[in-house]
């Protein structure tokens, strides 16, 4: 599901802790329910509670997917209150202190991943309207995938609130997907109308709104928070471009055994200097050699065409039980079928 997704990836993609951290001390009121809202994430809550702190795009969406199955999709409508525009740190920064809604909405659309990695924005513009269309730009299901879209929607609404002075009377949000049991909920939490069984999920604001000054407008201020807007996604994207290359090498060179020092070589620079960016972007190497071989034994299982020695001849192993020993710690008994 989505449109125009892009390859960002979620276990090196950086996303704030401000989330987790809130979700965390929204939902968890006890150790034992804060434990399992943390299963499955890589998170610890000692590490969530400092000041400044990022974690993976994948453990944010693992946390969401446990309050989904142990709250249902409709979580985000009870923490309605925590979806703030002091969540957005630059972002809202920026959207305040633009010169008008419409350059609000340009920046929604040109930084919003930036905050929230896991979307794509598109910005649609026609002379009655303009809106904002949100897709996932990573895999989830439709249940994990609605109760993010009720979050966004609270989060972005609450940005722009601030910016037409709590009048959203002319903001229009849609989600495509039929009307829900909680539709009642959905209808008394949301500050403005709502639309379902739509073609797409978005956000709408009449081309008169769009085109209000901001009471907020500060250029400086204004300039200061693009900058380091720009500054986040060109690391954001520096992160992925790494991660990415350094995947395809390895897969290509399958079934010899990519080194550190070759990947360096291939890739025109030293081993320290490898080295060095892979500490930068929080990568470490033998962790993508392993979700490397991880995804691609997961295929050849699926595909079931292979004998259990011929997949792990094409995967490097030395033999078979060394490769059933990867399955096992790969995939557990609820998951793909092992070797």
């Amino acid at each position: 599901m989505g449109k125009d997704r892009t390859e960002l990836h979620p276990r090196s993609t950086p996303v704030s802790a401000v989330y987790s951290r809130a979700l965390l001390r929204r939902f968890g009121a006890t150790a034992q329910e804060r434990a399992q809202l943390l299963v499955g994430t890589g998170l610890e809550e000692k590490v969530l509670n400092s000041p400044g702190t990022e974690t993976p795009m994948s453990s944010l969406l693992a946390l969401a997917a446990n309050l989904t199955r142990l709250h249902g999709e409709c979580w985000a409508l009870n923490a309605s209150s925590m979806w703030t525009a002091a969540m957005q740190g630059a972002l809202d920064v920026a959207l305040r202190s633009a010169a008008t809604v419409d350059d609000a909405l340009r920046i929604a659309a040109r930084y919003g991943r930036v905050r929230a990695p896991y979307l794509t924005v598109r910005l649609q513009s026609t002379r009655h309207a303009r809106r904002l269309i949100l897709d996932p730009a990573v895999a989830m299901d439709e249940a994990l995938w609605r109760a993010i879209a009720y979050a966004v929607a609270l989060s972005v609404l609450g940005s722009f609130a601030q910016i037409l002075e709590g009048d959203t009377s002319n903001v229009t949000v849609d989600f495509p997907w039929a009307p829900p049991s909680y539709a009642p909920q959905v209808l008394a939490v949301t500050p403005c109308r709502v639309r379902f069984a739509r073609r797409e999920f978005a956000i709408e604001f009449a081309a008169d709104l769009a085109r209000k000054a901001s009471t907020f407008a500060d250029p400086a201020l204004h300039a200061s928070a693009l900058a380091e807007l720009a500054e986040a996604e060109r690391r954001l994207r520096g992160e992925e471009t790494l991660l990415l290359g350094l995947e395809r090498l390895i897969a290509n060179h399958l079934p010899e055994r990519l080194r550190e020092e070759d990947a360096a070589r291939e890739l025109g620079i030293s081993r320290r200097t490898l080295v060095r960016r892979m500490t930068l972007a929080r990568i470490a190497f033998r962790s993508v050699l392993d979700e490397v071989l991880r995804q691609r034994a997961e295929r050849m299982l699926a595909d079931g065409s292979l004998s259990r020695e011929a997949m792990a001849a094409a995967l490097g192993y030395a033999d078979p039980t060394s490769f059933s020993r990867a399955c096992r710690r790969w995939f557990p008994p609820s998951g793909v079928r092992r070797a």
